[in-house]
Formats: C-alpha cells, sequence, structure tokens
C-alpha cells in the first residue's frame, strides 16, 4: 500500500471536513436561498444544512479511511447543492474536482463511460437550473464551465507532452501494445500472459506491490517473482519493473 498516497488523501478529507464543518455550521444560521429553485420542493433553509451535514459525515469517514469513491461522492453532492444556491462557480469547481479524480484515478471503463456522460449532462442541466437567479448567471455558469473543461484539458495536454520526454526509449517507441490508445482498456490475457504473470503484474501496477510484498503474499520466493517478472519484460519488451510501470500506467490494465 503507498502510504504517501493515503496520507495525502487524508489530509485533503482533514482540510475537506474542516471546509464542510464551517459550511454547516454557516448553513444553520442562514436562511437558505428562496431563489433556489430547490425551493420549490423543498424549503432550502433545510436542505441545505441536511447535505453539508451528510457530506461532512462522508469527509469523517475519509479521514479514517480514505476511499476515493467517497470523495468522488462528496464533490458531486456538493457541486449540485452549491450550483443550485447561489454559488455557481464553488460548484463548477467541485464538479471538475471529481471528474479529475475519476481520470486520474483510472476508474474509467468500457462500462462506466455512460456515468461519466450522465454526470456531465446532469451537471449542464443543473447549470440551466440556475436561471431562477437570473439568465445572466446562467449564462456565466455556462461559459465558466466549458472554459474550466477546456483549461483542463489543455493543462492536461500540456503535462502530457513535457513530461513524455522523461520516458525512457523502451517505453517511448514501444510497440507491443498496437492500436490502443493512451487510457484504453487492455487484458494482459491478450498478450499471452499466464495466470500467475498476470496476478504479479497487476499487484505491482494496481497496488504497487514490491517484488519482496509480492512474494510475501503469495508465499514464493524473490528470486521466483523476479524470474517471472524478467518472463513479462520480454513479452512488452522493456527492461526492468519502471520500465514496465510507465507503458502499463498509461492504460486500464485487466487481468
Amino acid at each position: 500500500m503507498d502510504r504517501n498516497r493515503l496520507n495525502s488523501e487524508r489530509v485533503v478529507a482533514v482540510v475537506g471536513f474542516i471546509f464542510l464543518l464551517i459550511a454547516t455550521i454557516m448553513s444553520f444560521l442562514w436562511n437558505g436561498d428562496p431563489n433556489s429553485i430547490i425551493e420549490k420542493i423543498a424549503p432550502t433553509s433545510i436542505v441545505i444544512p441536511v447535505v453539508h451535514s451528510i457530506c461532512l459525515l462522508l469527509a469523517f469517514t475519509c479521514i479514517i479511511k480514505p476511499g476515493i469513491y467517497v470523495m468522488i461522492t462528496i464533490f458531486l453532492l456538493e457541486s449540485e447543492l452549491t450550483i443550485l444556491t447561489g454559488y455557481e462557480e464553488l460548484g463548477i469547481f467541485f464538479f471538475y474536482a471529481a471528474l479529475i479524480l475519476i481520470f486520474c484515478k483510472d476508474i474509467l471503463s468500457k462500462k462506466s463511460k455512460r456515468p461519466v456522460l450522465i454526470m456531465v449532462v446532469l451537471h449542464f442541466v443543473t447549470l440551466l437550473l440556475t436561471y431562477t437567479h437570473g439568465l445572466n448567471i446562467t449564462f456565466i455558469s455556462i461559459g465558466y464551465s466549458v472554459f474550466s473543461f477546456a483549461f483542463y484539458l489543455w493543462i492536461y495536454s500540456y503535462l502530457k507532452a513535457k513530461f513524455s520526454c522523461l520516458f525512457p526509449k523502451n517505453v517511448r517507441e514501444n510497440n507491443t501494445i498496437i492500436g490502443k490508445p493512451a487510457g484504453a482498456v487492455i487484458s494482459l490475457a491478450d498478450y499471452n500472459l499466464n495466470e500467475r504473470q498476470s496476478t504479479y503484474v497487476i499487484e505491482n501496477i494496481h497496488n504497487k506491490l514490491s517484488y519482496k510484498e509480492i512474494s510475501e503474499k503469495y508465499f514464493v520466493s524473490i528470486s521466483t517473482v523476479k524470474k517471472i517478472f524478467a518472463e513479462v519484460f520480454k513479452i512488452f519488451e522493456v527492461s526492468n519493473i519502471e520500465e514496465l510501470r510507465l507503458l502499463l500506467l498509461q492504460y486500464q490494465v485487466k487481468p
């Protein structure tokens, strides 16, 4: 397990908990948003504190045990609430924070692309529902959201180009994985890896287990683990475990 990753997620959870605690307290002192479309269904003076409180509890669970899906849920709930209650810019930030987490954590797959598309559609429908605050707010919010999407996409493209030169030659010029764009799903079985090879590769790529940790988990010697990985290196035409990780981390690797 990557302790640095867990620590960074826990720091975000703590900061988020403090933010949500302040938001929850303030929402109990606030009379809601009479101009929100939510007011047509239920009093925002009740809805806003309830949603903040739920997210506050979820943030607390992330402090105890960091969980990416829980964080994404918090971002999406807060995005919907803040957009509809007069804090459109903050809600847009929460939405793209959730989307970035989904992409960065390799949660996407062929089956999950449709839910992400639904998220995007729901986001823009939510922006349209801000008409109760004035059409000028609606148009500005939609424009800001589109700009945010274009900006984050530009940053992603820029960083991808900037750091690609740091990839070893065996990774940059690798022709093993043909016809699969970065981010695509690949199955190790398609490259003739046996069950044990696939299992060890998955443990290293997804769970970041070292040779020693894999050997201890599966009760085999380190030399056996290294021998198995050496066979995998030949299949993917790389020289070591670092090159293998750099190559496969560009894709969504399945057994």
